[in-house]
């Protein structure tokens, strides 16, 4: 083995160890967090932090758009090892799901969040950003092992993103009560009143 490719082993492992902590130690903060900020229903302000609160359901479309990109292209492709865009679009999905999360956290707790299935919610959130930050430190693995971290990434968040539409525009499996209203007949609405006398 030549010494430049001793130099390389080693830069390459300094890089997984640098990456492995860079996926970690954003991803631990979120969980400190969580467990600081309390969610039990109070108002607590400061306003500018409740609206950077509020700024989570605008971000949570990037996250959503990104991760599911991703293996949409690695399948397409499927080459031996990740593209550049394929890596860009990895690290881009894992911040922006983890800057959603940091976001949700600020909403839960600064503009009185609680509701059945944010604990859900919240860890599901957390767990998808953890899980999206491991499939963008495998991206220098084989094919399989990149799709498969990518796709449960898409499925975590998935489920976290379905439990808290349920609270924003309910349950989405069921019908809503417009939909269940009795329809009125068309002749009857139609016709104008006339008073009775």
């Amino acid at each position: 083995m030549t010494p430049l490719h001793r130099i390389e082993e080693r830069l390459h492992a300094l890089t997984k160890n640098a990456r492995l902590w860079i996926a970690l130690v954003p991803n631990l903060l979120l969980v400190a967090l969580a467990w600081c900020w309390p969610h039990d229903g109070e108002d607590r302000g400061p306003a500018l932090l409740s609206i950077a609160g509020h700024q989570h359901f605008i971000l949570l479309h990037f996250p959503v758009a990104i991760l599911m990109l991703v293996p949409f292209f690695e399948i397409w492709d499927r080459h031996a090892e990740a593209t550049s865009l394929i890596r860009r679009l990895s690290l881009l999905g894992a911040v922006s799901i983890w800057a959603t999360c940091l976001f949700g956290l600020m909403e839960a707790h600064f503009n009185g969040g609680e509701y059945a299935g944010l604990n859900q919610h919240l860890w599901l959130g957390i767990a998808a950003s953890f899980v999206a930050a491991g499939a963008w430190f495998l991206i220098l693995q084989s094919w399989r092992i990149r799709v498969v971290a990518q796709i449960s990434a898409v499925v975590i968040m998935t489920i976290a993103a379905h439990i808290g539409g349920a609270k924003v525009h309910g349950d989405i499996l069921k019908p809503n009560k417009e939909s269940q209203k009795a329809a009125e007949p068309k002749a009857a609405a139609d016709r104008p009143h006339l008073p009775r006398g």
